[in-house]
């Protein structure tokens, strides 16, 4: 493979951060044009010296390099312009350590006790996928019975779809329900009213003004029950015959609309994609929480745990209460990997 024909001057058209460490290494770094140095350990693509003693990169490390980093960065180095500009990183990034090296920062406390803290972590990981990871052993038949017990899980809700109109003024609103009652179509209307920045709430999309998409009776948030009763009871191409005022809070909203769809409560099959990828998602969730829960216990027997709570002490209360987080809808027990690394056993 040919050798590419630069030196590490042309570092500077990288930034100021590359130039700086171009002053680090003056020597050449690659060979001439048409040269190959080939040593034991490849093909020597790029050196340089550092407190008088002599580094080189070879072609094999950086392609190797290249190999193990995620497929969309190596895309980026695919080309011999990419290829250039991963040469010039590995080279820069070396210097960096070198430096790091000299100024101790490998002895450094603080680094040291991150490497052991993801030092553990990289354990805890490992040894969890193989105790439980690598032991599940899920079938077709465990996700159609799951799928059985939850069917109500996987039901479309009852739904219409409206052309519907909301303001926030009253006498507006009254004005244009009168404009559409004497004959005005009311997907017109929606559009004008959009155009002027006056919709709000549902129907409000510039892209497909009055156009609510298709809504289940739990769309909507409180106070706005006597819209979506209205919605439900109205038959299919029927223009509501007046104005509905709801209130959102403190917020007041106008609404007049004509019904365009309606559609029955569906139960989806278990083929559906959506539906397979969820039931698959929470089946292998829920197997492998049972198998690490019942993990963990069997390390604690082994172990033979004993845990002293009388001994931690009692927090301190607050001088005011924060508000609570509010509850998420599943919740997992916390596994071995996501506890903190410093109390991880040595």
């Amino acid at each position: 493979m040919k050798i590419v024909n630069t030196v590490i001057h042309i570092a500077i058209v990288h930034g100021g951060g590359a130039l700086l460490l171009a002053m680090f290494a003056v020597l050449p770094l690659f060979t001439g044009c048409g040269d190959k140095a080939i040593g034991a350990d490849g093909t020597v693509i790029a050196t340089y010296e550092w407190e008088g003693k002599p580094h080189h990169i070879t072609l094999e490390e950086m392609q190797q390099e290249i190999s193990e980093l995620p497929e969309y960065k190596q895309r980026q180095y695919q080309d011999k312009e990419g290829l250039e500009t991963y040469m010039l990183l590995m080279a820069e990034s070396r210097l960096i350590l070198s430096l790091a090296r000299d100024q101790k920062l490998n002895e450094d406390p603080e680094i040291l006790k991150k490497v052991q803290d993801y030092l553990h972590e990289l354990m805890v990981k490992r040894v969890t996928v193989q105790e439980v990871d690598d032991k599940l052993a899920l079938t077709e038949d465990d996700y159609l019975r799951y799928y059985e017990a939850h069917k109500e899980d996987y039901v479309r809700p009852a739904q219409v779809r409206l052309l519907c109109i909301t303001l926030t003024d009253g006498a507006r609103a009254d004005e244009v329900f009168a404009e559409i009652k004497a004959g005005r179509d009311i997907a017109e209307v929606a559009q004008e009213l959009s155009d002027r920045g006056e919709l709000v709430g549902p129907g409000a999309n510039p892209a497909s003004p009055g156009d609510t998409d298709y809504i289940g009776r739990g769309a909507f948030p409180e106070g706005t029950e006597l819209f979506i009763d209205a919605a439900f009871a109205a038959d299919i191409g029927e223009l509501h015959d007046g104005v509905i005022g709801v209130a959102v809070g403190s917020q007041k909203y106008f609404m007049m609309f004509r019904k365009d769809e309606a559609r029955d409560a569906y139960q989806k099959p278990f083929e559906e994609e959506d539906v397979r990828k969820n039931v698959v998602r929470k089946v292998e969730r829920e197997k492998r929480n049972a198998l690490l829960k019942e993990w963990v216990a069997q390390l604690r027997a082994r172990a033979e745990v004993k845990t002293y709570t009388d001994r931690i002490p009692e927090a301190e209360p607050e001088a005011e209460a924060e508000p609570s987080e509010p509850e998420a809808e599943e919740t997992e027990p916390v596994s071995p990997e996501e506890a903190p690394a410093e109390s991880q056993p040595e």
